[in-house]
């Protein structure tokens, strides 16, 4: 793990940031010796974008921080190439703020290529301590060590878990693999904690992180590895560790561990995720991870929350677009049981992330950051450490996480999903006790409406929101057939389609505004009567919003439909299980099925 940086080198790196901008391509120069790692100063020696200029770096100074003609045409490290045709503009036509000609098959313009050429090796840099290129590459590109004392304490053991050797990369951009795992078949039987984590790297070509779950004890264990989502499987999404690029490991603090054994998790799931955008069919990768885990258990077990949005859009060819998601007073006070002890935090969004923080705010008043990336590289996590001084985290306290990108050099909208080329905006918070937290997803689906505040539905008007999570539930309710007895999917457009929707908007909460747009898109896209119902009322969303908002529809009640049953649209669950007069759907004698945290995963990395 990265140490965080100073105030003096944040400084230095928000005015590389800027210079980025200004060069085609700069904010996705490749690493020469890392694959899947982005050179974030390119002018530099150091990659984080401080200190030395390397030779390209002196000669982007001499022209004025401008690409000019002059540059793009000029060979400043000396490997037979222009800049032009290293940073994607061949032809020197780009101009600021446009998109290059080519965003594919980039190279670094101040490091001679192939860098481990006799030839190259040889070339004289720019720096007092690296006389050639051969010093200073051989330096940038040893792998990351993981240093974690624990280790090394007497009785700490070690297991390896990883994927089968020879698995085949698919020929798509993303994928990812899973298997499950039983504990009690690789660890002695015993009460342990696990107090470290370290990557097992095959494929750096491929890998782009890998997670550990724990499991609950009906998991079966697998033979072999298999394809999977978000998460392993429904049984199969406690978060016990994250690995990305640019992580050495994960170390546990002194005060804590993850139970594991006859009185923790006995199954555990290994997720990797490959990414592949050349869809190269050649690729294998068998990476994994080593655990290490010990019989003297520290004071506390651990858990990992997760904060931020899992439901978002970006726009194209915006300078700056923020994402916030807030973990409200009302998720904190229902989901934590007591005081907990942060001592971990850590930002994760893909490469069109730019800033990120994770605010804490008591009784309406700023208390602190747990993290604040003014610059954020996807590359290069800054893991915030609390190791000598937890940060305490109260039930009512509010975690708000903001996200900010850059389309600018887009020319399509990015959404939230799984694939590098998407986008994630995902806080992690290693804290202790795991017991004082009963729900370890604090997330949002775009606008801001929480998963687990029910006073903010309810002051929406829409309390009964996770009854549209069950199909059942939907397949017998009246809202359902309604539409199906009066609406045609997309088209055409039914006079009675209109009159049934209006009618049921004018009763209910749920399906108007922000709050059916939220119970839309990560809500009803799960099922199959939920899509039913969104291609029902898409056929006819001109004449529903003309009709909604002349002066006759509010004076005017329309006839639902010729069934008078249909007005138990309008009912709700009461205390007894039966219902009030204020929910779109009837409850058909079923039960409420509650929100499952693998629904709240829609859209990890």
């Amino acid at each position: 793990m990265r140490s965080l940086v100073c105030l003096a080198v944040l400084q230095c790196s928000c005015a590389y940031r800027t210079y980025r901008s200004k060069i085609p391509n700069g904010d996705a120069v490749p690493y020469p010796c890392k694959p899947n790692n982005v050179w974030e100063g390119v002018g530099h020696i150091l990659d984080e974008g401080t200190g030395v200029r390397n030779w390209f770096g002196l000669d982007f100074q001499a022209a004025g921080h401008a690409w000019t003609a002059e540059l793009c045409r000029k060979d400043s490290d000396g490997d037979g190439m222009t800049n032009g045709q290293e940073l994607g503009d061949p032809d020197c036509t780009w101009k600021e703020n446009s998109i290059p000609k080519r965003t594919t098959g980039l190279s670094h313009p101040g490091i001679c290529d192939p860098w481990d050429s006799p030839s190259c090796l040889a070339k004289p840099v720019t720096h007092p301590v690296y006389k050639t290129q051969g010093d200073w590459m051989r330096e940038e590109c040893k792998a990351q060590e993981f240093v974690c004392a624990a280790k090394d304490e007497p009785g700490v053991r070690n297991f390896t878990i990883h994927l089968p050797s020879g698995s085949h990369v698919p020929q798509k951009e993303t994928t990812y693999m899973c298997q499950i795992y039983d504990l009690e078949s690789l660890i002695t039987p015993g009460d342990y904690h696990m107090i470290a984590v370290e990557p097992v790297i095959d494929n750096v070509y491929v890998l782009h992180h890998m997670v550990l779950f724990g499991c609950t004890d009906e998991e079966e264990a697998t033979n072999s590895s298999f394809e999977c989502g978000m998460v392993a499987s429904s049984n199969c999404q406690d978060f016990l560790s994250v690995w990305t690029v640019g992580l050495s490991g994960d170390c546990s603090h002194p005060s804590a561990g993850v139970r594991i054994g006859v009185n923790g998790y006995k199954r555990i799931a290994l997720q990797v995720h490959w990414n592949n955008p050349d869809k190269n069919s050649n690729w294998t990768d068998n990476s994994g991870l080593r655990l290490y885990y010990t019989p003297n258990r520290r004071t506390y077990d651990a858990g990992i929350l997760l904060t931020g949005s899992n439901s978002f859009e970006l726009p194209p060819r915006q300078a700056s677009v923020s994402v916030k998601s807030t973990c409200t007073k009302g998720c904190t006070s229902q989901s934590f049981q007591g005081p907990i002890y942060v001592t971990t935090a850590w930002n994760h969004m893909h490469y069109a992330g730019v800033q990120m923080n994770i605010q804490v705010f008591r009784n309406n008043t700023a208390l602190t950051f747990l993290t604040n990336d003014p610059v954020y590289s996807y590359d290069s996590p800054q893991v915030y450490s609390y190791t000598d001084n937890p940060v305490i985290l109260l039930p009512g306290d509010e975690i708000v996480t903001t996200c900010t990108y850059t389309t600018a050099k887009l020319d399509h909208s990015v959404l939230q999903g799984e694939a590098t080329s998407e986008e994630m905006c995902f806080g992690f918070l290693s804290y202790y006790p795991k017991e004082n937290v009963n729900n370890r997803f604090c997330l949002t689906g775009g606008p801001d409406f929480s998963f687990c505040d029910p006073t903010q539905w309810a002051d929406r008007d829409c309390p009964y929101w996770y009854y549209f999570y069950s199909a059942d539930f939907l397949k017998s309710s009246e809202l359902y057939q309604g539409l199906l007895a009066n609406c045609k999917p997309f088209t055409p457009c039914l006079q009675e389609c209109v009159q049934f929707i209006v009618q049921a908007t004018q009763y209910s909460a749920c399906l108007r505004g922000d709050n059916f747009e939220f119970i839309k898109r990560n809500i009803l896209i799960l099922t199959e009567e939920g899509r039913n119902i969104m291609a029902l009322m898409a056929s006819c969303p001109v004449q529903v919003y003309l009709a909604t908002n002349s002066a006759t529809a509010t004076s005017t009640t329309f006839p639902l439909a010729t069934d008078p049953e249909i007005n138990t649209l309008t009912t709700t669950p009461t205390d007894e299980g039966g219902m009030d007069a204020a929910h779109p759907i009837s409850a058909g004698g079923l039960m409420v099925i509650l929100v499952p945290a693998l629904v709240l995963l829609l859209g990890i990395n």
